[in-house]
């Protein structure tokens, strides 16, 4: 009585698995990175939101003027004073900042009403991903509006190419 039973697979059989596997993973990957990138993008625009809202509420909190500097350079925000600012934001350093805001580094001052002096554009891209989302601030009162950049990934930028999400 010989009982010959073999239980399980063939390494024929795991071989395909494993190729089907690897064919998968090697459509799905590109898509997933271009995700992860347009994330870091999106994630990037919030913080330097939020670093620019929390400037402002510092000047009119404090009753000063507040100045918040962007660098392209190494993609931090810090602002002037200092304590305008509780912390410095760093930009992930694939995101590419372009702006048209003048200032070495490029800056917004706001006073203690809040106001500011200057006018520009922000746009946040990457280079592994095609999206591109803008921040536009307007001269005097400081309104804000982000949305998604529809211009060139180089050259100037300009607000008329801010597009609303």
């Amino acid at each position: 009585m010989n009982n010959n039973n073999n239980s399980g697979f063939t390494l024929t059989e795991l071989m395909i698995v494993l190729i089907i596997i690897g064919i998968i993973a090697a459509i799905a990957a590109p898509n997933f990175l271009g995700l992860l990138h347009r994330i870091k993008v999106n994630n990037s625009l919030e913080l330097l939101l939020g670093a620019i809202r929390e400037t402002q509420r510092q000047a009119m909190r404090q009753g000063k003027l507040c100045r918040v500097n962007i660098n392209p350079n190494n993609n931090i925000i810090t602002a002037n004073p200092a304590n305008c600012l509780l912390n410095s934001r760093t930009i992930d350093d694939s995101v590419i900042i372009r702006t048209n805001i003048s200032g070495s580094p490029p800056n917004i001052s706001f006073s203690h009403k809040g106001n500011t002096t200057k006018m520009g554009t922000i746009v946040l891209s990457s280079n592994f991903t095609n999206t591109q989302k803008c921040f536009v601030i307007s001269l005097g009162l400081g309104i804000m509006r982000t949305g998604n950049y529809v211009g060139s990934k180089t050259g100037n930028v300009s607000a008329s190419n801010c597009k609303k999400e």
